[in-house]
């Protein structure tokens, strides 16, 4: 009765490990957007094996939803031999099933289980039952029958230890499964299942429910993981995650689901108490935090959905929120309550992106050029070249539709050497038809963090028989300032070449002219917004004076920037101002009319 009762009970809990094994892979599979069986997971899966103490232990995955019948097994302690002998020995049941089976001298049990996206068998060595059995085995034949009941009673204490470590150990592993395992927060597997729960005990009461739900992006993490590393990073993750939870109220729940994206679910919570919380939340965010001696401002964009009446299911509130938040980090204002009009921004935002690496790899996004001239003689000295995307179906895009996609998609290096190439190319046809016009290009501060980037130029110029000095790169001032002392290595070596380098927007940043004047730069090129109204407003005027004869003492040319009228024009010369671009000239224009305008120009 003994071996029975022992045997049973430690099977039913090593098939319940096995369970919640199978729910920590399955979790891990579920958030691989690819379907594909990849190297995080794999590590994983590995780190969960080398865990247990089974002495032999098998895992084969096969993804449901690929054209091929490829698949990833992981074996441990198990020979060839012994594992072919026991897949012949499975029952061909329906999935979602388990049992023992045993090869030679060993028992295993098994566990296949099949989802939406994958099929997953189980099959470990029983080593706890086999110990057990031998020792009560031994007992038995040496006690007699009046200490029966005590072999007995130590069975049952021996069964009762290997089930709470396995219960210590599965809730060890539901913890994996449902929290990140950086900030100890829940992830979006805990969320979800909380949101099914709240939902259904909705479905069950007369009492109406509402809630709302806050999508967190942080605006700068980027530049912090680039410019301090990813220590830094993750101290900032953690130190936002405590911040944001000591503000929530204890039935308000904060999950992290990857990246530098949270998720708050505030159950009964109105629209314009969210809209109190969303201030909270930007407020705590703008709050400085000290990484490496420096205070860094991350910030963060908030986008709010509100259930049930913009969304009463789990998969649209989502959807909704990211779609505020989206639009909340395009207009730069912090937070954004979802509206109906969102959802086709958000629809457009996922075919442009998924459309993405196409456009690159057919070159469909060109460069159109907008010149830049002497105001005194209008002769043109050179050409800004601008990113336009023309799209297959949607015609030209401008840069506003897809910068931040190719930012979110970690593509900004692979981007900014695309159209280094395309400036250069461009260059070397210019100078077969005789005409000589430098070119100016927008970097952003991360392709500077490409240590291979100054190669990479000098490498295109010598092979299309460039001048460097007609490559012209334009930093915006706010974006180099926060990685100066990053930057300024590679801005030195763009230098050294003869690379032409440029301030752009200048005036709209919050850096010091300390750290101008340490750039070392060639051209100041003064932001629109002081030009556009520089008739009727007396401190913008003051400030272009001022920025004109700063670049004099800096021996550095100034482009104004936005010029859209005459009487614009005539003040900037009155001024001094020696260079300037805009509508007023020219507006962006494809490489055709620009070739020829510049061709007519030489010819006159």
């Amino acid at each position: 009765m003994s071996y029975r009762l022992t045997s049973d009970l430690i099977i039913q809990t090593e098939l319940s490990a096995m369970e919640k094994q199978l729910s920590f892979i399955h979790s891990e599979l579920v958030h691989d957007q690819n379907n594909d069986i990849n190297q995080p997971f794999q590590e994983s899966v590995k780190w969960l094996i080398d865990k247990s103490e089974n002495t032999g232990l098998y895992v084969n995955i096969i993804p449901l939803k690929t054209v091929t019948d490829k698949h990833w097994q992981l074996a441990k302690k198990i020979s060839n031999t012994n594992l072919q002998e026991l897949l012949a020995k499975l029952p061909d049941v329906s999935p979602n099933d388990f049992g023992e089976i045993k090869s030679g001298d060993n028992n295993y049990l098994w566990y296949r289980f099949s989802g939406s996206d994958f099929k997953i068998l189980l099959i470990t060595e029983t080593t706890a039952l086999d110990k057990a059995m031998v020792y009560v085995s031994k007992r038995l034949l040496l006690v007699s029958a009046i200490v029966l009941w005590l072999v007995i009673w130590l069975a049952l204490a021996m069964s009762t230890q290997i089930i709470k470590r396995v219960e210590s150990k599965n809730k060890q592993l539901a913890k994996m499964a449902t929290h990140d395992s950086l900030t100890g927060l829940p992830n979006r597997l805990y969320l979800e299942e909380q949101l099914n729960q709240d939902l259904l005990n909705v479905s069950n009461q007369d009492i109406p429910m509402e809630g709302c739900l806050f999508m967190i992006d942080l605006d700068k993490f980027k530049e912090v993981n680039d410019s301090f590393g990813h220590s830094a990073g993750d101290f900032l993750l953690k130190e936002v995650a405590k911040r944001l939870t000591d503000l929530l109220t204890s039935n308000q729940l904060l999950v992290r689901v990857g990246g530098d994206e949270f998720i708050i679910w505030a159950p009964q919570l109105t629209i314009e108490d969210a809209q109190i919380v969303a201030k909270q939340l930007v407020k705590e965010c703008d709050e400085p935090i000290m990484i490496n001696k420096l205070a860094v401002n991350t910030g963060a964009s908030i986008g709010i959905a509100h259930y049930p009446s913009q969304a009463n299911t789990i998969e649209m509130l989502i959807v909704c929120a990211d779609t505020a938040m989206y639009k909340a980090k395009q207009m730069h204002i912090g937070w954004h309550l979802f509206d109906e009009l969102n959802i086709q921004d958000y629809k457009n935002r996922l075919s442009l992106r998924s459309e993405l690496n196409d456009a690159l790899l057919e070159r469909q996004i060109k460069l159109h050029y907008q010149p830049k001239l002497a105001l005194q003689t209008s002769d043109i000295v050179g050409v800004e070249a601008l990113a336009r995307w023309h799209h297959p179906q949607k015609g030209i895009l401008s840069p506003f539709h897809f910068i931040e996609l190719i930012e979110q998609s970690g593509r900004v290096q692979e981007f900014g050497r695309y159209i280094i190439r395309l400036a250069i190319e461009q260059l070397a046809q210019w100078k077969e038809l005789g005409i000589t016009m430098p070119i100016a290009v927008n970097l952003s501060p991360y392709n500077l963090l490409d240590l291979e980037l100054v190669d990479f130029i000098q490498q295109l110029l010598n092979k299309y028989d460039v001048s460097a000095n007609q490559l012209e790169i334009e930093l915006t001032e706010n974006e180099t300032s926060l990685n100066i002392d990053i930057i300024s290595v590679q801005l030195e070596k763009l230098s050294k070449i003869g690379v032409i380098l440029a301030i752009d927007d200048f005036g709209t940043g919050m850096s010091s002219l300390a750290y101008i004047a340490n750039l070392n730069v060639n051209v100041i090129k003064i932001d629109r917004a002081f030009i556009i109204d520089i008739l009727t407003n007396r401190k913008h005027k003051a400030i272009v004076a001022a920025t004109i004869r700063l670049s004099q003492a800096l021996n550095c040319k100034m482009v104004a920037e936005g010029i859209e009228d005459e009487e614009q024009l005539l003040l900037l010369m009155k001024m001094g101002c020696e260079f300037g671009q805009g509508y007023y000239f020219s507006k962006p224009i494809p490489i055709q009319e620009m070739t020829e305008q510049l061709n007519n120009t030489i010819q006159a």
